[in-house]
């Protein structure tokens, strides 16, 4: 789906329109879709007709949240259609084209609220309403880069709080050991192209995201590399070397994207992509996971998850649908 959101910044904003902004340490908000091809740049702060956005230590707007119940139910799952993509992923992961990779679908929902009220209803690290659009209520960091540290939180593995020794069972399954393992190298191959000093600050950490039904159990790690003074001046083509997100494409990443757009059947848009914000000195980003869109009257949840080649298929499609939920506690 094509959108059509007014930038106030540029005509056609793109990698180098960003250079320029940050190169006069000119603070603004910036959404970028999956594929790279879509830029769009609000001042800050952002006219609230055109963009609602949240991140950790800045909004544009400051209306009280509002607690109200969401009641979201997911229309259809087509099982038998994710098993034939699934099979296709396990079939190139055995003849090497790929060691992983993160399979998606649009799942159509039905919602009795508006985005919007669902915007002001969600609380979530990383929150991004587009009139009419969609609304990212996120929990993953893409990037900071605060003191010349660049500093990112690849999210790998899902699993429900309430199954028994939930902890224990995703820090030890060997699936999920193994998909983050990837993940990880795979980012601090990409921030040795931008640093000679790059560390794993924290592996494989626990939060949690609750809703008003469940808590969930996801795993991250903490991956930092030290950058030159400066790097403001070309802010774009830092972004445009490490995108997409690692987390939501697979390994190898050009192969994986590959496979992504030939088999996933439908357009993913600004989900997966990033929103994030310049302030003049720091940069903070969110990849745009839980994500919900309109299209038309209709609404999709877009969701996934990473398949390798020790992913059960039921497991998988559990965990997608496991990420189709509004965080409101």
């Amino acid at each position: 789906m094509k959108y059509k959101m007014q930038s106030k910044l540029f005509k056609n904003p793109n990698f180098s329109s960003i250079n320029q902004l940050a190169k006069l340490r000119i603070p603004f908000v910036f959404v970028i879709n999956f594929a790279k091809t879509d830029i769009r740049l609000f001042p800050i702060p952002a006219n609230t007709n055109d963009i609602l956005y949240k991140f950790p230590n800045s909004t544009n707007c400051v209306k009280t949240k509002n607690s109200q119940n969401i009641n979201l139910s997911i229309q259809e799952t087509d099982f038998e259609n994710y098993k034939q993509k699934f099979s296709y992923i396990q079939n190139k992961i055995k003849e090497g084209k790929i060691t992983q990779i993160n399979l998606t679908q649009a799942s159509p929902i039905t919602i009795d609220k508006t985005l919007k009220e669902i915007y002001f209803a969600s609380n979530a690290l990383y929150k991004l309403y587009l009139p009419n659009h969609f609304i990212v209520f996120s929990p993953e960091t893409f990037v900071k880069i605060e003191n010349n540290t660049l500093i990112t939180h690849p999210m790998k593995g899902t699993i429900d709080a309430s199954i028994k020794n939930a902890e224990e069972n995703i820090l030890n399954d060997k699936k999920e050991i193994e998909e983050h393992q990837k993940v990880v190298a795979m980012v601090k191959s990409e921030f040795s192209n931008l640093s000679e000093n790059v560390w794993v600050e924290r592996s494989r950490y626990i939060s949690k995201i609750k809703t008003k039904t469940k808590t969930l159990l996801q795993v991250s790690s903490e991956i930092c590399a030290k950058l030159q003074p400066n790097w403001q001046d070309n802010l774009g083509d830092l972004l445009n070397s490490i995108l997409p997100a690692a987390s939501i494409c697979g390994v190898p990443k050009n192969e994986a994207i590959e496979i992504i757009n030939k088999i996933e059947g439908y357009d993913r848009g600004f989900y997966s992509g990033i929103m994030g914000i310049f302030t003049g000195e720091s940069l903070d980003s969110g990849v745009m996971i839980r994500f919900i869109e309109k299209n038309g009257e209709n609404y999709f949840y877009k969701s996934g998850g990473g398949i390798t080649e020790l992913s059960d298929v039921e497991k998988e499609f559990s965990e997608l649908k496991n990420k189709i939920y509004v965080p409101i506690y």
